[in-house]
């Protein structure tokens, strides 16, 4: 065997391009590597542990780690729009050997959720994560009931996807609508927000005017009017 060094330089790597490695479970044997076999290896063990990743697959049998659709057999393709829930491994790839399933109800239930392909973030959903519930088949997986909000394109059988959560229940950006029926020109109002919002004030003909808010409490705040005023307040 020559010398490495006298070897030509590669320069348009692509996925199939081997190099030389050895083994450490074959006794240190020598072996090729394909680059997207260590790229594969990177992204789910070595450098990627915060983000729930599965497989998408549409075959049997399902392995741990997976997902799949409600059918049997689903198409290798599926539009995010079509998708209102898949069964769900308790296990994700990155970590095979911890059950993750209590997660699935507590955060993930009654949250909103992004769903995003993990080598192209442009194919992505946004879902209502709905319940979670032990299939009756396989203990292994969970039945997801989902509610699809928004995205763009859809699954590819034997694509990996990361599940992220978004908002969790009652942690939303809150806001309150509140009718200004003319019969005062001081209103106090209880928005019950828990928080110092941002107060727009509109009159009937939805012009936005300015008027003194004073902040009673987290939940309750006073809008003095220089006479009866007519319209509504936004509190966001």
């Amino acid at each position: 065997m020559a010398r490495i060094s006298t070897y030509p330089l590669d320069t348009n790597l692509v996925g199939s391009d081997y190099w030389i490695g050895s083994d450490a479970d074959s006794n240190y044997a020598t072996k090729n590597f394909t680059i997207d076999s260590v790229v594969e290896y990177m992204n789910r063990v070595a450098t990627q542990q915060q983000a729930l990743r599965f497989k998408y697959t549409n075959t049997i049998p399902y392995t741990d780690g997976s997902f799949y659709g409600a059918d049997v057999l689903l198409s290798p393709t599926v539009s995010y729009s079509a998708i209102t829930g898949f069964t769900l491994s308790k296990f994700e790839l990155t970590n095979l050997g911890v059950d993750i399933s209590s997660y699935y109800t507590a955060p993930l239930s009654g949250s909103k959720i992004l769903l995003t392909q993990c080598d192209n973030v442009s194919r992505y959903a946004v879902y209502d994560w709905v319940s979670s519930t032990i299939n009756g088949v396989n203990t292994n997986f969970y039945d997801i009931v989902l509610v699809y909000q928004a995205g763009s394109n859809g699954l590819i059988a034997n694509k990996d996807y990361f599940i992220s959560l978004l908002t969790y229940p009652g942690q939303d950006d809150l806001n309150f609508l509140f009718t200004l029926d003319g019969s005062a020109s001081t209103y106090v109002i209880n928005h019950d927000l828990q928080k110092y919002p941002s107060v727009t004030i509109f009159d009937a003909a939805n012009n936005e005017v300015e008027t003194q808010v004073t902040f009673n409490s987290l939940t309750q705040c006073t809008l003095t009017f220089s006479q009866n005023f007519t319209g509504k307040a936004s509190f966001n």
